[in-house]
């Protein structure tokens, strides 16, 4: 079948991330017409994700499910959980909401197209790996695991795409050596894979905007602020070049209320809201049955999102009768297939593309959405305004930025038009130069002032001349990071908030060592001239010492 949507599935209608007509996908709301990845054009084109591998690394993926049996690759499977009865098979052994998550990211990528089943994936005959690696006890939590899981093992090593709907929201900072750390060794490894041009691994940005494990009330001033509580960088996995950050966008063209902002992002994808009231989610597959996953009976009537959810109402009925597809999946876990749908067909369409190449056409082609947005004016203790997280903001390189959405919403028939005239291919590994250290002596932090403290880091001898991210490493004494905003502005001037005020981080008056932060926000600039570091404490807290600046180091990735 060369026309991925020759048969159309019956849910396939409902699945406005693929084609957005207005539908509610039995929410209680609209999307926007438009607001979609502009995929259907492809597919007339004969492209469906064909040839290419995608490794789902989560929760486990039911494999004998009817709409992803006929695309799982055998040799692609793999379960660490300690209950596993076999390791090659990465089934979760229970039914929990939580057990089911990995089943709902293999479906946004991957479910298969004309079967007369169900929806469709992204790239709906892609080939689905999967690896049970979130939530299966600590046979799962080690360094080895995770190395094999992304790479590192036969089952893995022959992916073309790693899809990681996961990922950690500390209220503390993490220590991270960037040169030493096991996740930048499996990273690096990444670069390996795909016989040198480099497996393209995707993470999500997170779901803490507005609230933070589930608490919302840790976030009351961020909320106040407009800023996002946790920030993707907190995760420092999410800082190293080779991971790919996804924020997630709703129905309306605007950010998901919980994805995770910050400077980490690059692109985003779809996730939508709740499927009740605040407006559609993502349909896509469940663990099958009515007792188990996220549709299944339940004594409160009340507790469904929406009709769809409820196997006991007509519609229910109908559409869903032995509960094997869910309406309500969502958040930034949601969005991240559906970027890895489009990376799929992307390189369908072009396998020669590098894993930088993959970064490279995600920014220069996505779609700016919700660009009216303004950033909110803080007024702090010094009586001096201050914008703790800029809008969207146009780099010397002409590309706009915004924390909240990376380069914008993945536009799918763009990736896909540049992917088969791309000809500028990036190899190997980008260049790193390190500029910037330990201080000579340490220096504070002004308290409650938008002047903060500028640390000028030059750059005179690197051989970069283009930017495609950066990263910075802190250490810190007596550091009250949670009122902390640490910015970097480029020789071209650009401004990036690597990290925002009011967030979740403890005002604990700790040391910090190699705190990682990164931004994306100067990808195409030139690197030469002189940087600057800057560190600014919102909050001029009585009897409180002020932080000391150990170590600012800039780590400038490019070519």
């Amino acid at each position: 079948m060369n026309n991925a949507q020759v048969e159309p599935d019956p849910l396939v209608q409902y699945q406005w991330h693929l084609k957005n007509t207005g539908q509610t996908a039995f929410s209680a709301a609209a999307g926007v017409s438009g607001i979609d990845l502009n995929v259907t054009p492809i597919y007339s084109s004969g492209l469906s994700g064909n040839g290419v591998k995608v490794m789902v690394v989560d929760s486990g993926v039911e494999i004998l499910h009817e709409d992803l049996a006929q695309n799982v690759d055998h040799s692609m499977l793999h379960n660490f959980g300690a209950d596993a009865t076999d390791a090659n098979d990465p089934t979760p052994a229970n039914g929990t909401i939580t057990d089911a998550h990995g089943t709902m990211v293999a479906g946004i990528v991957g479910a298969a197209a004309g079967s007369g089943l169900g929806g469709q994936g992204v790239a709906p005959r892609a080939s689905l790996g999967a690896v049970r690696l979130v939530g299966c006890g600590d046979s799962c939590n080690s360094p080895v695991a995770e190395l094999d899981a992304f790479g590192g093992a036969p089952f893995s090593n022959g992916a073309d795409i790693f899809n990681g709907s996961f990922g950690k929201a500390p209220t503390s900072p993490m220590s991270v050596d960037p040169l030493t750390d096991y996740s930048a060794v499996m990273l690096q490894h990444l670069e390996t894979l795909r016989g040198g041009k480099g497996a393209i691994n995707l993470q999500a940005a997170g779901n803490e905007f507005d609230n933070n494990n589930g608490e919302r009330d840790v976030c009351e001033k961020s909320i106040a602020a407009g800023v996002s509580c946790s920030n993707a960088s907190f995760d420092p996995s999410r800082t190293f070049p080779q991971t790919i950050v996804v924020g997630a966008v709703n129905a309306s063209g605007v950010r998901s209320s919980y994805s995770t902002a910050g400077s980490a992002l690059l692109i985003s994808g779809l996730g939508g809201e709740f499927g009740n009231a605040t407006g559609p989610a993502i349909l896509t597959t469940d663990l099958s049955g009515c007792s188990k996953g996220m549709v299944q009976r339940r004594s409160d009537p009340t507790a469904y999102r929406n009709a769809f959810e409820n196997p006991d109402s007509d519609i229910g009925k109908a559409l869903n009768r032995d509960c094997k597809y869910t309406s309500t999946m969502n958040g930034t876990s949601a969005a991240t297939p559906t970027v890895a749908g489009v990376v799929a067909l992307m390189l369908e369409a072009n396998p020669n593309l590098t894993w930088r190449d993959v970064r490279t056409i995600l920014m220069k082609t996505a779609r700016r959405v919700d660009s009216s947005r303004v950033a909110k004016t803080l007024s702090l203790p010094s009586g001096q305004s201050y914008v703790g997280e800029p809008a969207w903001t146009r780099n010397a390189a002409g590309l706009w930025f915004d924390n909240w959405y990376g380069f914008g919403l993945v536009n799918a028939s763009a990736a896909v038009a540049m992917a088969r005239g791309y000809t500028g291919y990036l190899k190997g590994s980008m260049v790193t130069s390190t500029l910037g250290g330990p201080l000579e002596n340490a220096m504070p932090v002004p308290l409650g002032s938008a002047d903060g403290l500028t640390l000028p880091v030059p750059n005179s001898g690197s051989s970069i001349g283009t930017i495609e991210s950066i990263q910075i490493v802190l250490s810190l004494g007596k550091a009250n990071m949670g009122d902390m905003a640490i910015e970097v502005l480029s020789p071209s001037g650009t401004r990036s908030v690597l990290q925002q005020p009011f967030n979740v981080l403890k005002n604990d008056g700790a040391d910090v060592d190699n705190f990682l932060l990164a931004s994306n926000a100067f990808n195409g600039e030139s690197a030469q001239g002189t940087w600057k570091i800057r560190l600014i404490d919102v909050n001029a807290r009585a009897g409180t010492e002020p932080a000391q600046v150990q170590l600012a180091a800039l780590r400038v990735f490019g070519h």
